[in-house]
């Protein structure tokens, strides 16, 4: 696994265009997600693109497989690995909370990076197409939409399930950290609050109680939640998707 054989699975895909509004073959590897059309197939793909190429690039693990770029922040924030600098084969990440659009860094200059990105817009050809393909590209490194830059671990990897939250299970109210900052975000994108300090690293009592409000939101009857169990963490990325609705 390398950062060498994730750019050439990404340039392979680039002129790949999505059939319908969203239908794509990224998607449909990774699942369907209830309420989008073509069978909840057709959901913005940006970062299941890039999830998919993780995979078929051999480097399953190394970042996270997702549909939503607010959950892949928080995952790389979880494992202190979200950065204001990029590097090539990092993931950056673009608007509000980095929660708008994902693409692939191919590379680094002084003043710009080369990405390709799924669900985007860009030329072949010579003619312009609109959010409807995997496209190559040159962004200047001040653009205003960039809000940070994830970096897999192409040299460890870790295996398909490596992602399934073992950086944040087990943690509990009273630890501090990275990883309590990736928790506190994922409830924030969930839509709920972890009290006036915002997310700081330290789970107090209010970070129990934002996580208690989600774990209800998704059905459950527990009266507290000042740890973070297997279910809990699976309750959460689940309210993180359908807040986010899979973007």
């Amino acid at each position: 696994m390398s950062v060498q054989r994730m750019i050439q699975v990404a340039s392979a895909e680039v002129g790949y265009r999505e059939t319908g509004n969203n239908d794509t073959k990224y998607n449909r590897w990774l699942g369907k997600i209830s309420g989008y059309p073509h069978g909840g197939f057709g959901y913005p793909w940006c970062h299941s693109f890039l999830s998919w190429c993780l995979e078929k690039s051999g480097n399953a693990g190394a970042g996270p497989r997702t549909a939503g770029c607010a959950v892949g922040v928080a995952w790389f924030r979880a494992r202190g690995r979200y950065y204001s600098t990029p590097q090539v084969g990092d993931f950056v990440y673009y608007g509000t909370g980095g929660g708008t659009h994902v693409e692939l860094v191919v590379g680094v200059t002084a003043s710009t990076i080369t990405t390709i990105g799924g669900n985007t817009s860009g030329s072949l050809g010579s003619t312009y197409y609109n959010g409807d393909g995997t496209y190559r590209k040159v962004v200047s490194r001040s653009s205003s939409r960039i809000h940070g830059y994830g970096r897999p671990t192409y040299s460890a990897g870790g295996g398909a399930g490596a992602e399934a939250g073992a950086d944040v299970i087990g943690l509990k109210q009273g630890d501090k950290g990275e990883a309590v900052k990736g928790v506190q975000q994922l409830i924030v994108f969930a839509g709920q609050s972890v009290g006036k300090a915002g997310v700081d690293g330290d789970w107090g009592p209010d970070t129990s109680k934002g996580l208690l409000a989600v774990r209800r939101s998704m059905g459950s009857k527990e009266k507290s939640a000042t740890k973070m169990t297997g279910w809990a963490y699976a309750q959460l990325m689940a309210a993180v998707a359908r807040k986010q609705g899979g973007k």
